[in-house]
């Protein structure tokens, strides 16, 4: 009785043993410094040192858990033999490895396609056939009266009746030519204003398709079929800016959108 009550206690004396070891890499054999050591009933723990070595105080039939930075988690349960004493272990650690989702990188933003873009902009000459609506809107000529001539006309008073009809009547008649001349000139004026403006109008619009088109846009981002219409649609650059902008500035714009388009 008293052999088992002694056994028992000697039992309960070597239950908690103080071991000590290394942590190493699996692959380079080289010590691992800051390694967190703690058991899974977390009742204690160690760190270890520069140099990879550690002692801890623990149950002996509880698990070790390793845990560091880059490495995977590796569990320790020590076995019988070592349970008496003080046992030295050395723990390899393997290095996490981490699977990315596959990434498709597309090539959009090649320096050919810039400078290709670019030429294309530049070999229109903009500033040759540039129109500008807003500062040099076109205007009518305005109605003037040949020189030598005035409109004004006194009625004057004659003594015989019969000769103050007849210069009334020939005055109205050549006050009538002047205001159908002065009403013509008009219309031909509005005729040539509105001439003018459509004329200056489609050349505005012309010189927008030149720089901002589907063809441009395909060539600078590399776009095409529904996918090119639909990032046309979404890019929605106003007229006045496309006029404005410098091809660098358009360029910019464009890649900005696109960008947002595909979600980078």
């Amino acid at each position: 009785m008293l052999l088992g009550l002694g056994w028992i206690g000697l039992k309960g004396q070597t239950s908690n043993i103080e071991l000590s070891g290394k942590v190493i890499d699996a692959d380079s054999l080289t010590p691992i410094p800051s390694v967190f050591i703690y058991t899974a009933s977390e009742e204690g723990g160690a760190i270890t040192n520069e140099n990879g070595f550690f002692s801890i105080n623990f149950n002996a039939t509880d698990t070790l858990v390793f845990s560091a930075v880059n490495y995977q988690s590796t569990f320790y349960i020590l076995p019988d033999s070592l349970r008496q004493g003080r046992p030295y272990i050395e723990v390899a650690m393997e290095i996490r490895t981490i699977k990315l989702k596959p990434l498709v990188v597309k090539g959009h933003l090649n320096p050919a396609a810039v400078r290709r873009y670019l030429d294309n902009v530049n070999n229109r000459k903009r500033e040759e056939n540039q129109p500008n609506i807003y500062r040099n809107k076109p205007h009518s000529e305005p109605i003037t009266t040949p020189a030598g001539r005035k409109h004004t006309v006194s009625l004057g008073t004659s003594t015989r009746p019969e000769g103050g009809a007849a210069l009334e009547g020939a005055l109205t008649g050549l006050a009538n030519l002047f205001n159908k001349r002065a009403q013509q000139q008009k219309r031909i004026a509005a005729l040539l204003e509105a001439k003018q403006n459509r004329e200056a109008q489609k050349a505005y619009q012309d010189f927008i398709s030149t720089k901002f088109n589907q063809q441009v846009v395909a060539e600078a981002t590399g776009l095409n079929g529904q996918q090119l219409d639909d990032f046309l649609q979404y890019c929605n650059l106003s007229n006045e800016f496309i006029y404005y902008a410098t091809e660098y500035e358009l360029l910019e714009a464009i890649f900005a959108r696109y960008y947002r388009f595909m979600g980078y």
